[in-house]
């Protein structure tokens, strides 16, 4: 018989990210399976702890997570660093995701604040290559690009913006993604101003990343 209890949190509540799920985490379930020790044949105990979340729509009473145990879980820490934002969107945007529907990057972003984080925004470097206290507003994102059987594809930097793509039909194809997905990102801070341009040391796509440079907010 499994027995359960529950683990309340006290607020304020830690953030987790559930392989590209937000939520705040208010509460464990701790469940108690009855189990056999495959080497002695020993009756024993296997406990397993689901996160207990809240959307962020302030349901303290939360909701059971179950697609994934509290270990597979990732609490994240504000300011999101740039790399863990990539992460999340990343997860969101892979074809084998477990949700059903996945989201955009400015969904994304939002959802990031509105469960009270902020995002580390990248400073500008000095001459020699130290970051100053002055907010970058020209960012270049690192990026690679190619064709494959299955279609064109893209990835960009886990350091960076998340600019992955698979799968698109053609060359054209994937350019528009690209800059769907840009366009994503201004509006998800428009209080902002900024560019975001592509450096790419493959020659055969070259022309790709020069339509790309040549309006950064086309």
């Amino acid at each position: 018989m499994i027995q359960t209890h529950l683990m309340k949190l006290d607020a304020p509540y830690p953030v987790l990210n559930m392989k590209g799920v937000l939520a705040r985490h208010v509460a464990t379930l701790i469940e108690i399976h009855p189990a056999v020790d495959p080497k002695t044949g020993e009756e024993t105990i296997k406990t397993i702890s689901r996160p207990v979340v809240d959307y962020g729509e302030n349901c303290y009473a939360g909701i059971v997570y179950e697609k994934f145990e509290l270990e597979d879980c990732e609490i994240l820490d504000s300011p999101l660093p740039m790399h863990q934002l990539h992460s999340i969107i990343h997860s969101n945007l892979s074809m084998f995701n477990h949700k059903i529907f996945n989201e955009r990057p400015e969904v994304i972003i939002w959802r990031i604040h509105h469960l009270g984080l902020t995002i580390d925004w990248p400073k500008k470097k000095d001459s020699e290559g130290f970051e100053t206290d002055e907010d970058e507003d020209h960012i270049v994102v690192p990026i690679s690009m190619g064709k494959a059987e299955s279609g064109w594809w893209a990835e960009s930097s886990a350091l960076s913006f998340c600019f992955d793509a698979r799968e698109k039909e053609s060359d054209k194809a994937l350019l528009d993604y690209i800059r769907n997905m840009r366009s994503e990102y201004y509006h998800a801070f428009k209080n902002r101003k900024f560019d975001i341009t592509f450096q790419n040391n493959q020659p055969e796509v070259q022309y790709l990343i020069d339509e790309l440079n040549k309006n950064p907010h086309l």
